[in-house]
């Protein structure tokens, strides 16, 4: 029991060391996208679910890092994941490929930094789609990327 108190402890701690450096640095690389949004933390992610649902999208999945913290004695900002997706661009997806189902669904991440500011980040689809060489597949992620690009603005104003 002491062992597993223990262990708990220390991914708690590790996992708060990682997320206070993506709250104090951004990590912006070419296939990742930053926006800073207008709103606080919860109207935010209300916004986020609003622009994804109004586009026939369903969320299939919300992992919320601030309570998951919380229940190892950790108290950081909020932070969650977005996982959304549209059966009928799976349908189209992964019959071309099957591994392209680790690309899905869709993730949009959350978080507020120290300072107050909200930060909506997501990958850019066409990299991970373009890796599987296949044209369609990278037709595809350049698509997710426009709609990713308009989900994020109208998420963020």
């Amino acid at each position: 029991m002491k062992y597993r108190s223990q262990l708990y402890r220390a991914l708690a701690f590790a996992s708060a060391l990682v997320l206070s450096q993506a709250f104090a640095v951004s990590a912006q690389t070419p296939n990742r996208v930053d926006k800073m949004a207008t709103s606080d933390f919860k109207q935010t992610v209300k916004n986020l679910e609003t622009a994804i649902k109004k586009r026939g999208m369903m969320i299939v999945a919300t992992i919320d890092h601030q309570n998951m913290l919380r229940m190892v004695g950790t108290s950081i900002p909020g932070s969650k994941t977005i996982e959304f997706g549209k059966p009928d661009m799976m349908k189209m997806i992964l019959p071309e490929n099957p591994n392209v189902g680790l690309e899905m669904p869709l993730k949009i991440y959350v978080y507020e930094r120290s300072d107050g500011k909200v930060v909506v980040s997501y990958s850019k689809p066409s990299a991970a789609f373009g890796s599987y060489g296949k044209e369609q597949l990278a037709m595809a992620g350049q698509m997710m990327d426009m709609m990713l690009d308009e989900i994020t603005t109208e998420a963020t104003k």
